[in-house]
């Protein structure tokens, strides 16, 4: 029984290496998983290592959050140890394979390496059945340390990606908080200098020049063109980064219906509020500017504090033929993708809630955040 041992340990190295983490928590995993097996196999006992197997999946995969995934890994390893059975350890390798595809396929979209892989499932499963004995240990061995480079590799991939786009959207999100900076203070120097505005008025008018304060109101118009304060929500963050996207849909004729009120409430940090309003317009207005000229086109934007949560919903139209896959990430822009994965992460972040919907024509996102006196300490930190 030593072939089915090196089988169920290499199956069980290659595991810890695809559960992914860090390089020492990969490794000891791997060796922890790989001396479990071949001692369980060697003992006659190859389907206890397909529970052990499923147990640390399991495991890893709840400890990350990530429940569907941990169910997903603990009834595959169940069935493995099932079909320890019928062929062995190599039931094991297989569903260690198995892994590993599943998890790039739910991962990624891109469908060239999702059929890459289906056929290396195909091609790999079955040479594990139809070999036997050191041959199959050969196989096995061949296999499962293509699957577990492949997935690393994949995965280094993508984080390497990730960081790009990471940089791209720290810089969108620096310019977000630039631009909203600006708009407050350009807001709060009208307000100071509205007085003086008055009395400049009143100079032209009292010396009858009509035509000077003509000239002079239509100045002001064309300075506070450039910032429509459409929206007075009570928060001037909030505001701000609102009438900035919200002058953008005014100047592209998007009929907007927009109700924010959220008072004197102390909100999350400013820079999260930001990023999250900031790319839920972005996505909205994005959508809504792809839709052919002469469709219906809308934007509907409602933020409250409802029930001791900052509640935000935004609704828009979006082009009939739009496909959204089931991270609600564009599938023709991996930038927008990464924008959608940091709002997830921040309202992660605050224990909040995301919903989202779409049907026929119109896009709906809701976000449910939790205000305690914790965001309010983080606020006045900065």
């Amino acid at each position: 029984m030593i072939t089915e041992g090196l089988i169920a340990a290499l199956a069980g190295g290659s595991l810890g290496l695809i559960l992914g983490g860090s390089a020492k928590r990969e490794s000891i995993t791997g060796l922890g998983l790989a001396a479990g097996a071949f001692a369980v196999a060697w003992g006659h006992l190859a389907w206890l290592a397909g529970i052990l197997f499923a147990a640390v999946s399991a495991a890893f995969q709840w400890r990350k959050g990530e429940k569907e995934n941990a169910l997903v890994l603990a009834g595959l390893f169940c069935l493995a140890a099932a079909g320890t059975m019928w062929v062995g350890a190599a039931s094991l390798a297989f569903g260690v394979i198995l892994a590993a595809i599943i998890g790039l396929w739910r991962t990624q979209n891109h469908w060239g390496l999702r059929l890459i892989a289906l056929g290396f499932v195909l091609c790999g499963g079955g040479a594990l059945v139809l070999t036997t004995g050191w041959v199959q240990v050969v196989v096995a061995a061949a296999t499962l340390l293509a699957a577990a480079g492949f997935s690393l590799l994949v995965r280094q991939f993508f984080a390497q990606q990730d960081a790009v786009f990471a940089k791209g959207l720290d810089q969108m999100m620096a310019q977000y908080s630039g631009e909203v900076q600006g708009l407050y203070e350009g807001m709060r120097g009208w307000r100071h200098d509205y007085h003086d505005h008055l009395q400049a008025l009143k100079a032209h008018l009292d010396s009858q020049d009509t035509a000077a304060a003509r000239a002079y109101l239509d100045d002001l118009e064309d300075k506070l063109d450039t910032v429509d304060t459409l929206v007075h929500s009570g928060n001037p963050m909030l505001d701000a980064i609102l009438n900035g996207k919200l002058t953008l849909a005014e100047r592209e004729n998007i009929p907007t219906n927009v109700k924010a009120f959220v008072g004197a409430t102390p909100l999350i940090q400013d820079l999260d509020l930001v990023v999250i309003v900031g790319n839920l317009m972005d996505n909205a207005l994005e959508a809504i500017e792809a839709q052919p000229a002469g469709e219906k086109r809308r934007l509907r934007v409602y933020i409250a504090i409802l029930k001791q949560q900052l509640y935000i919903s935004i609704t828009n139209t979006r082009p009939a033929d739009q496909q959204i896959d089931i991270h609600y990430a564009s599938t023709k822009n991996d930038k927008r993708g990464l924008g959608i994965r940091r709002i997830n992460k921040l309202v992660a972040k605050y224990g909040g809630m995301i919903n989202r919907q779409y049907e026929d024509e119109v896009f709906v996102t809701e976000i449910a955040l939790p205000l305690s006196h914790d965001h309010s300490r983080e606020n006045s930190d900065h």
